[in-house]
C-alpha cells in the first residue's frame, strides 16, 4: 500500500506528461507503431535472452537504431520494445518489473528514485537538444525579448523546470510572472505555434527541426548554450536522455546489461555516421520532411561510450541540480545518487 501510495503521489506530476509520447509529432507514433505492445511478445528468437526496453511512443532514440539493424541479435540479445503512451505507466511497468529497461529523461530517473524505485543508469544515450523556438516576425531576437509574450511550454516535463530555471540563474527572468505561458501538450504547441496563437515555444527534437523547417521558425536559443553559460555545468553540454534499468534485474544480468550497453553504442555510432541512415528512420518513423530530418540528424549526436564515466556521472548530478532548482525534484540529488550509476563507483 505504501508503494501504491508513493505512485499516486508521483501521479500528479508525471501524468500530464502521457501526450508527449502519444503525439511528440502531429502524425504521431514513432517506428513499429502499431497497437501497443504490452509485455513480452511470442516465441521469434527464443534463443537469445529477452531484454525487455520500455520507451514512450514518438520518442527518437538509439533504440530505433538497434531495432532497424538488428543490433540487438548481433550483440546476442533479443530487445522486446514496449511502447508507452503515458510516462506514468512506463514508471509503474519498470518499478513492477514487467520491464528490464527504459529509455527515459535524466531527471526523471531522480524523480523515480526520490519515490522509492530502485532504478539506475546504465548509459547515456544524448545530450540536451531543447531550444526556445520564435516565429518568424515575432520580433523576438532574443530570450529577454520574451518578456510580456505569450510562449508555449508543456510544464508537466523536466524541459519546462530547466527553462524556468535557466532564465531565472541567467537572465533573472520568472517566467511565470513575464510571460504569458500558454501551457499544452506538445501537438497543440504546435498547432498554436503554426496559427500564430504563440510568439514562440520550448520544446524538443524532433519538433524543435519540424517548426524551423516546416513551419518557418528561428532557433532563438538552445539549452546547450544556456548549459554552457550556467556556472553550475558540468562539460559541453547536459545529459537529456539515458538507458535506465531495473536495480535487481541489472544487478541479477550484468551481462545482459553489458550486451545492451554493447548494442546502444554501436547504434550510436551508425547514427552519427550515417546521415541516410537516421534520415530514414526520422521519415517513415516519424513524419519529419526529408529537409527537418537532416536538419533533426545535425542538431541529435548520439554518445557513443559503452557505459557511464565519471565525468557523466558528474554531469547528470549537475542536471538533476538544475532540475531542483527549477522545481522538477525536491530532494538533494547527492542523496538520489547513492547507487544510482551502474558501475561508476557511485
Amino acid at each position: 500500500m505504501a508503494a501504491r501510495r508513493a505512485w499516486i503521489a508521483v501521479a500528479a506530476a508525471l501524468a500530464a506528461i502521457a501526450a508527449v509520447a502519444a503525439a511528440l509529432l502531429i502524425h504521431g507514433g514513432g517506428p513499429g507503431a502499431q497497437a501497443p505492445e504490452t509485455g513480452t511478445a511470442g516465441q521469434q528468437g527464443a534463443a537469445l535472452p529477452v531484454v525487455r526496453v520500455g520507451t514512450l511512443r514518438g520518442g527518437i532514440s538509439s533504440l530505433d537504431v538497434i531495432k532497424e539493424l538488428g543490433l540487438d541479435r548481433k550483440h546476442g540479445i533479443d530487445v522486446r520494445v514496449v511502447y508507452f503512451t503515458k510516462t506514468l505507466d512506463l514508471a509503474n511497468a519498470l518499478a513492477r518489473g514487467d520491464l528490464d529497461a527504459a529509455v527515459i529523461p535524466a531527471e526523471f530517473v531522480a524523480k523515480l528514485r526520490e519515490h522509492g524505485s530502485d532504478v539506475v543508469i546504465i548509459a547515456v544515450d544524448f545530450y540536451q537538444n531543447q531550444a526556445v523556438v520564435a516565429r518568424r516576425g515575432s520580433g523576438i531576437e532574443t530570450v529577454q525579448d520574451l518578456r510580456g509574450r505569450r510562449v508555449g511550454v508543456f510544464k508537466p516535463t523536466g524541459t519546462y523546470a530547466m527553462f524556468k530555471a535557466y532564465m531565472r540563474v541567467l537572465y533573472g527572468i520568472d517566467v511565470e510572472k513575464e510571460m504569458q505561458l500558454v501551457d499544452a501538450p506538445p501537438p497543440q504547441l504546435l498547432q498554436a505555434f503554426e496559427r500564430g496563437d504563440v510568439a514562440a515555444v520550448v520544446l524538443w527534437e524532433p519538433l524543435v527541426s519540424k517548426m524551423v523547417a516546416d513551419m518557418g521558425g528561428r532557433i532563438v536559443a538552445t539549452y546547450s548554450g544556456f548549459w554552457r553559460s550556467w556556472n553550475g555545468s558540468v562539460g559541453d553540454n547536459g545529459v537529456m536522455v539515458v538507458y535506465a534499468a531495473r536495480g535487481s534485474w541489472a544487478r541479477s544480468h550484468p551481462g545482459l546489461v553489458e550486451r545492451l550497453q554493447e548494442a546502444r553504442a554501436e547504434a550510436a555510432r551508425k547514427w552519427n555516421r550515417d546521415k541516410a541512415l537516421a534520415a530514414s528512420i526520422l521519415v517513415k518513423g516519424y513524419g519529419l520532411s526529408e529537409g527537418a530530418a537532416e536538419l533533426c540528424w545535425k542538431r541529435v549526436r548520439m554518445n557513443e561510450e559503452k557505459g557511464l564515466t565519471e565525468s557523466m556521472v558528474e554531469n547528470i548530478l549537475a542536471v538533476w541540480r538544475l532540475a531542483r532548482e527549477g522545481g522538477y525534484i525536491s530532494s538533494s540529488p547527492e542523496s538520489l545518487a547513492e547507487g544510482a550509476f551502474w558501475q561508476a563507483g557511485r
